[in-house]
């Protein structure tokens, strides 16, 4: 079994609720499925090796946008863990808002 190490609780979309995710200057397109303040799981073909940098633009509710810096922690058959390595404040609280309306 894998020992948990991360920091934060994640949350898992429904598939009827994933949210898109998009790469910014770098080829990416894709769904995400689990989804947490610092990090997500991509579903997408559009994976990159563990240890890459790139920026990502997340579409959450409404008009919650989040773009950030992440760094692609593992990758599987069909998509890829991120990290967030660079955040604005501004991003960070879009961020908690989609995360509250997804755990309510």
């Amino acid at each position: 079994m894998r020992e948990e190490l991360r920091r934060n609780q994640r949350v898992r979309l429904p598939e009827e609720t994933l949210l898109r995710c998009e790469g910014v200057g770098t080829p990416l397109d894709g769904r995400v499925s689990v989804l947490g303040l610092t990090g997500m799981f991509i579903r997408t073909r559009d994976s990159h090796p563990v240890g890459a940098t790139l920026v990502v633009r997340l579409h959450g509710f409404d008009k919650d946008i989040v773009e950030g810096q992440c760094v692609v922690r593992d990758v599987l058959p069909g998509g890829m863990g991120v990290e967030f390595s660079v955040i604005s404040e501004k991003d960070e609280q879009a961020l908690k808002r989609i995360l509250e309306r997804l755990k309510s």
